[in-house]
């Protein structure tokens, strides 16, 4: 087994391991009995509360009027294990808005997990937590929080980028969430992944900047998704080609709209692609100039011209311009019979059975002549590949005179 059939067979299974999880979370494994609070605290002093709303009173077992007094330390509340990653994340620079989970202690004592949105108040060292009280279905959040983590795991392991990004008012694309594969699209250092929050506009390739601001304006405006191919700097001097899949997820308070997004590296698919153009210029190039009336079609569609020879126009009398973009290339608006799809079945039916195939029928070039001609064709590829032809018709009064004259 090669490796990148290996590679593509373990990507298939991750794949179907995400659906499946994404499947069996149905509504009633997420049904929660959730109780929102808020407060404000001060990074500044052990996260101190300076004021909070009744929810959050009632769940500390804390009064407002102590509250208010600035007698409660939002840290206390904290599970020990979990302060330092809480202060870490409500601290970090450059990030109005933190999502974290964590173990915050009720009035009862008990540690129960807590789904918190801080917003970072600008000027201030103030933060606004938002905090979704779930101690009424425990054992679900708990799953719901493994379920999370294998996700995420999971997410990882995929080839491809994923990351969520908001734009802003000003078009910035600043990003909430990436997974490594997507840190590693764009040169991302560790500590820069690690911080979660970059401006992916600024990585877009200065000749495709257009373009992208357009996809995302327009999806903003229909509501229709962004697929596209575009090309992303990983250093000053050096980009890489990604296809973007990406939708509107939610908006934010001030509008402006949340798109999930997954990039997938298409760089040597593009060098791939490149290459074949090029091949295939040179094999046109050549094929126009052998000598004789040749031409190059696929085996299902053997009357539809890829390539034809000079000699092949100046037979028919019409330009390439006339042959390709007037007639789309299909020689049976050329063939003069009564049942043409009856002589394209045969063809087909012959070229099944036979490395050549030789069929007459009768063409009207471009003055209005009728010429019988005899079309030779070679079958080209094998059972594994797409199968094509390469043919060249003749005069078949030319080719009965030769014969005659023994030529």
């Amino acid at each position: 087994m090669t490796l990148p059939y290996a590679y593509g067979i373990i990507t298939l299974q991750i794949r179907t391991k995400i659906k499946e999880v994404l499947e069996t979370n149905t509504f009633e494994d997420l049904a929660f009995n959730v109780e929102f609070m808020s407060c404000v605290v001060d990074k500044a002093d052990d996260l101190r509360v300076l004021e909070s709303d009744s929810h959050f009173s009632e769940f500390s077992g804390v009064h407002p009027s102590k509250i208010n007094q600035g007698k409660l330390l939002f840290l206390d509340l904290i599970m020990k294990k979990d302060r330092e990653t809480v202060m870490k994340q409500l601290c970090k620079k450059n990030s109005p808005y933190i999502y974290i989970d964590f173990y915050i202690k009720n009035e009862n004592g008990e540690y129960i997990l807590a789904h918190c949105l801080g917003q970072n108040i600008e000027g201030t060292t103030k933060c606004r937590l938002a905090l979704a009280d779930v101690s009424q279905s425990q054992k679900k959040s708990e799953l719901l929080k493994e379920k999370a983590d294998r996700m995420n795991r999971l997410i990882d392991l995929v080839e491809g980028g994923v990351c969520l990004f908001k734009v802003t008012q000003d078009m910035h694309f600043e990003t909430f969430y990436m997974n490594k594969a997507c840190a590693r699209f764009f040169n991302m250092s560790d500590s820069s992944y690690a911080e979660g929050t970059c401006r992916l506009d600024e990585y877009i390739h200065p000749e495709d900047k257009s373009g992208v601001y357009q996809a995302v304006g327009n999806s903003m405006a229909t509501k229709k998704p962004i697929n596209m191919e575009t090309r992303v700097m990983t250093d000053k001097n050096s980009f890489i080609w990604i296809k973007v899949d990406s939708a509107i997820q939610s908006y934010e308070s001030d509008g402006c709209p949340v798109f999930h997004a997954v990039f997938t590296d298409i760089t040597k698919l593009k060098e791939a692609e490149r290459k074949a153009d090029s091949e295939r210029d040179l094999m046109v190039n050549i094929f126009k100039n052998l000598p004789g009336p040749l031409f190059y079609t696929d085996l299902e569609t053997p009357f539809v011209l890829d390539v034809v020879s000079e000699d092949f126009i100046r037979l028919i009398g019409y330009s390439r311009t006339e042959l390709f973009d007037g007639l789309g290339g299909d020689l049976t608006h050329l063939i003069i019979s009564s049942d043409i799809k009856k002589i394209e079945k045969d063809f087909i039916k012959k070229a099944k059975k036979n490395k050549t195939v030789k069929i007459i029928y009768t063409l009207k070039t471009k003055d209005g002549r009728l010429i019988d001609v005899v079309d030779k064709r070679k079958i080209v590829g094998d059972s594994k590949r797409e199968k094509t032809t390469i043919g060249i018709i003749r005069d078949a009064s030319a080719i009965k005179v030769d014969e005659e004259l023994g030529l």
